[in-house]
């Protein structure tokens, strides 16, 4: 007799949740204009979903959306779609799509906001190799290290995500409190989210490149009444 045995893949995806333009940052509206605002989102959007479909390492990249205008961007880029029907929270989107993923095969899912428009490709591999290498979940910090602003779940349904305020805390306590292992990965790059006004003047002034920069470089950055998208 000859005994076959089965070696399954290990793959491993990177999800993009967004929620729609016209939702989408509410801190920033504050200080800028609705078409302003949906502007930036949307090059913001385009940039990072440009980078993660540049990883050689992951399977399968998704957006996780509703929104139409999202999907069409993320298909130019050969970005596969979960399209939810009703959005309740981030964190209760991931979980249910990461769950879905781990029965499409995924034995780690790395997700990514749409709003950290300095990552780059390498930013990427960089948390998966690690993720790999260590058979662990990785937690990305914001700049403030209060957020989580990349979250490499391994499996994907290892925690409950909770996404928010304080949320790099709050995963960094559920993993020791179920002893998980975890790792954490500082990645400049990724630190910066942006959510305000400040935000973008940090961006604008970085050094690095992106497509974001260029087009917040073209907006004066006024507050609201005062502005007019050229």
């Amino acid at each position: 007799f000859i005994l076959w045995m089965t070696i399954e893949k290990k793959m491993n995806f990177v999800l993009v949740p967004f929620k729609t333009f016209k939702n989408a940052k509410t801190r920033l509206r504050k200080d800028l204009s609705d078409l302003d605002t949906e502007y930036i989102v949307k090059i913001m959007l385009e940039d990072v979903l440009e980078q993660v479909s540049k990883s050689k390492i992951a399977e399968k990249k998704f957006i996780l959306t509703a929104d139409e205008e999202a999907i069409k961007i993320a298909k130019k880029l050969n970005i596969e779609i979960l399209k939810e029907k009703n959005q309740i929270s981030e964190s209760s989107s991931v979980d249910k799509a990461s769950s879905f993923l781990k029965k499409e095969g995924a034995s780690g899912v790395l997700r990514l906001p749409g709003d950290i428009p300095l990552v780059t490709a390498s930013n990427i591999e960089s948390i998966l190799e690690v993720g790999i290498k260590k058979k662990s979940s990785v937690l990305v910090p914001s700049e403030s290290k209060t957020g989580t602003n990349a979250f490499y779940k391994y499996p994907p349904d290892v925690i409950s995500s909770s996404f928010g305020a304080n949320s790099f805390n709050k995963h960094v306590e559920s993993f020791k409190k179920q002893k998980i292992k975890y790792e954490v990965l500082e990645i400049e790059n990724i630190g910066l989210d942006i959510d305000s006004l400040e935000d973008l003047k940090k961006l604008k002034s970085s050094m690095n490149k992106c497509k974001t920069i260029e087009c917040i470089k073209t907006l004066s950055l006024l507050p609201q009444e005062h502005r007019v998208l050229p």
